[in-house]
């Protein structure tokens, strides 16, 4: 059974953790086509944009809510919030923003069942506790709701202290865990993948855009890593 860190903890493995023009930037936002009148909250939603574009597709009856444990983003998304959903035409604004931790979304006021989707993109192997996250977007699902992750993995298990270092230096793709370990947390949660797609190979240095260089750990470690999107669902 997965224990949730208390805040305490979270707040001291989180602080000052931005993730800014790392790997964690990427945003495909793979999801199904059809979220009109669907709750969907978007996990690491950094400065709204995200929730913006999903304003828009869940339309007026639809709801858009991004939690991000970095206060100052979410008072950016906030600032914001007005003048994007003035784009959208919507007769109300549909978006809320909270700030929390991906292990803790409670404290974040999000409550048992209560999503019909939840994203998180590829910071997810950067949170204090991967599993405990996951196990988290279980929780809030409703049944039959749809978590959809985009996510890093390795073809071979991790020497430790390139991990350690990797994920203190914001790098999710050097900080990817074991394919299988993935999938077992998945499991854990109790969400089953029904599809795996938008694979292909990503290197330690592999940045937000073809030009950027990320920072990575030197290692001989022998490992391939593969960028993927993941559609795991809550049983009915």
């Amino acid at each position: 059974m997965t224990t949730t860190p208390t805040i305490e903890v979270l707040r001291e493995y989180y602080a000052g953790k931005q993730f800014e023009f790392g790997w964690a930037s990427l945003c495909w936002m793979n999801l199904p086509d059809n979220l009109e009148g669907l709750k969907v909250l978007d996990i690491g939603c950094r400065r709204g944009k995200g929730v913006f574009k999903l304003s828009d597709r869940v339309g007026a009856r639809g709801r858009a809510v991004g939690v991000d444990w970095c206060e100052d983003y979410i008072r950016e998304a906030q600032e914001r919030c007005t003048r994007a959903w003035q784009h959208t035409g919507l007769p109300e604004n549909n978006m809320a923003f909270a700030v929390g931790y991906p292990e803790d979304l409670a404290a974040a006021g999000m409550a048992d069942a209560s999503v019909d989707v939840v994203y998180i993109n590829s910071v997810i192997n950067l949170t204090y506790d991967p599993a405990a996250s996951l196990a988290e977007c279980a929780r809030v699902l409703k049944p039959g709701g749809l978590l959809v992750v985009e996510a890093v993995t390795a073809n071979v298990p991790r020497d430790a202290q390139v991990l350690q270092q990797a994920r203190a230096m914001g790098n999710s793709v050097q900080s990817a865990p074991l394919a299988a370990d993935f999938a077992a947390w998945l499991a854990a949660a109790g969400l089953a993948v029904e599809r795996t797609f938008e694979e292909h190979e990503v290197f330690a240095d592999s940045g937000y855009k073809p030009d950027y260089q990320a920072p990575c750990v030197e290692t001989a470690e022998q490992v391939t890593f593969t960028a993927g999107v993941f559609h795991a669902r809550k049983p009915l």
